[in-house]
């Protein structure tokens, strides 16, 4: 159990940060806390803790002036600052002095608190077995990794925040002009928690050597992605390209030959200076999304093999749900495939990703409502809506989506074509019922109840089966009904009222509609007084 002191003034902060974290679970424990450097100093010197959690403005003694002693006595203490953004001109000295990452109280989270603390504790155990270099004699891979990382994520803060991000990160090798590869694993392929994200930091460690003149850090996204960023004059070179995609290319051998692992890496543009990295990231990660129109596993550069989406058309595609559903209910498939094909098409023609993911989207989601209104059973169809989306989270290409979705919907039709003839009894049950309640009332979903269909596809069924819809095959029977009375003394009102439509000027309306006459010129044909 690896020991850890929790300096911070005010007493809520403590508390807050002893209350959040499961310390057993990480193989942790707080051995000692204290309000202040002096504090602190003592309870260090009497039994050095492995790991120091330290606010940076204290009274007596500062967390600047506290690092320092405890260089003196423990060089290799694992140091955590607690920080305000403020507080950066602090921050600037404690990375000299070695810390090993940072906090800043206005972002802590426990889940990111306790990650950071697992990667602190494991760097621990990495340097008790390989020694090395003096802990501070330049600022250390975990944090170096999570100032890139905020550097990728500055985009939207002030620039006096950007600014100061990009000051921190001077004090790493690597100096501007930058360039970034995004390493994006195929879809379904380990992610971070289960050796994705490793093997692609050990092929790059065995690549880079062969590149001695780059400079690189490497460092994860929040997505668990591999990014590497390549420094110093070489990257601003136009040659430069070349090399990253040389780069880029061996890594990709290496993971499929000795990972068995596909991944595409996308290159941005170089760029001059440290406050440019979110532009450099997001121009690395489109290139890596590219992939979906010209294939996965290959290196693509942005403003060379990637520009941009084409100028075809600013209109969004329209999906139409009312026209998806008209074809698969009446079974025809080649109509459908048509009407798919036409879509990825023009999405082919336009190459705009986000655009992909929205038709991609909509498409899914007519699919199960379809689904959902023909099956029976609700927990298989939420079972069918996860797979469905699993799958389709692991389609790499536009070709691959437009494969499964023309297959999707082809199952969906040939199971509309089985269910129809089983439940072809339930609409004659269901004209049977019209036939004898005319007279009362009647909603299509009532009537769907009672037949134990969904109401949409109930509707669809019965227009298939009687060849009109549920409400014209409704209001024909009630027509007919009135005509059989008209015969008859009674008056044309509470003949309106016992078919079931009790409006006398609407019952006129629809009869005439029908009949092609008025109820009251029917009665006058039907005595011969016309």
């Amino acid at each position: 159990m690896h020991r850890v002191v929790l300096v911070e003034d005010e007493y809520i902060v403590r508390f807050g940060i002893k209350s959040m974290i499961d310390w057993e679970k990480l193989g942790l424990t707080v051995s000692g806390e204290a309000s202040n450097g002096v504090e602190a100093l003592a309870l260090i010197q009497e039994n050095p803790p492995d790991i120091l959690i330290t606010d940076i403005k204290m009274p007596q003694m500062d967390g600047i002036t506290l690092i320092s002693e405890v260089r003196k006595v423990c060089p290799r203490m694992k140091i955590v600052i607690l920080s305000n953004l403020e507080d950066f001109q602090y921050a600037k000295e404690a990375i000299r002095q070695g810390v090993s990452d940072y906090v800043i109280k206005s972002d802590m989270m426990p889940r990111d608190f306790e990650s950071m603390l697992a990667k602190v504790k494991a760097s621990i155990a990495e340097g008790a077995h390989a020694g090395g270099e003096h802990p501070h004699v330049a600022v250390e891979p975990l944090l170096r990794e999570k100032l890139l990382l905020e550097l990728i994520e500055s985009g939207e803060r002030s620039a006096e925040s950007r600014k100061a991000l990009a000051g921190k990160a001077a004090h790493t090798a690597l100096k501007p002009p930058l360039c970034l590869l995004h390493v994006s694993k195929q879809a379904g392929e380990p992610g971070i928690r289960h050796g994705g994200e490793s093997a692609i930091r050990q092929a790059l460690a065995e690549v880079l050597p062969a590149y001695a003149e780059v400079q690189a850090e490497v460092f994860a996204d929040r997505l668990g992605e591999v990014n590497v960023v390549l420094g110093g004059k070489e990257a601003g070179k136009p040659e430069s390209s070349e090399q990253a995609w040389q780069l880029g290319e061996a890594l990709l051998v290496r993971l499929r030959d000795d990972c068995a692992l596909t991944a595409t890496v996308g290159i941005s543009r170089s760029v001059t200076g440290w406050t440019e990295l979110p532009q450099a990231y997001e121009q690395a990660v489109a290139a890596a999304k590219y992939r979906m129109f010209i294939g996965e596993g290959i290196v693509i550069r942005y403003g060379v093999d990637y520009v941009g989406a084409r100028s075809v058309g600013t209109e969004m595609i329209k999906i139409s749900p009312q026209q998806i559903h008209a074809m698969v209910y009446a079974a025809q498939g080649k109509e459908l495939r048509s009407y798919l094909e036409a879509i990825f098409s023009e999405m082919a023609l336009r190459q705009d990703y986000e655009l992909v993911q929205i038709v991609s989207l909509e498409l899914l989601i007519q699919l199960t409502t379809l689904w959902a209104d023909i099956a029976s059973d609700p927990e298989s169809v939420m079972g069918l809506k996860k797979q469905y989306y699993e799958q389709l989270a692991k389609l790499e290409t536009l070709e691959q989506s437009k494969a499964w979705f023309m297959q999707a919907y082809e199952s969906l039709i040939q199971h509309m074509i089985g269910v129809y003839s089983n439940d072809r009894t339930s609409i004659l049950k269901a004209v049977q019922y019209m036939q004898m309640n005319y007279q009362q009332e009647m909603s299509l979903q009532a009537i769907s109840n009672l037949v134990h269909l969904s109401k949409n596809y109930f509707a669809n069924l019965f227009k298939k089966e009687m060849g009109e819809s549920f409400l014209e095959h409704l209001t024909l029977i009630r027509i007919e009904k009135a005509k059989t009375l008209l015969a008859s003394e009674l008056k044309t009102a509470d003949i309106g009222h016992l078919v079931g439509i009790p409006d006398p000027k609407y019952f006129s309306k629809v009869f005439k509609k029908i009949t092609g006459v008025s109820p009251s010129e029917y009665r006058a044909r039907v005595r011969g007084e016309a």
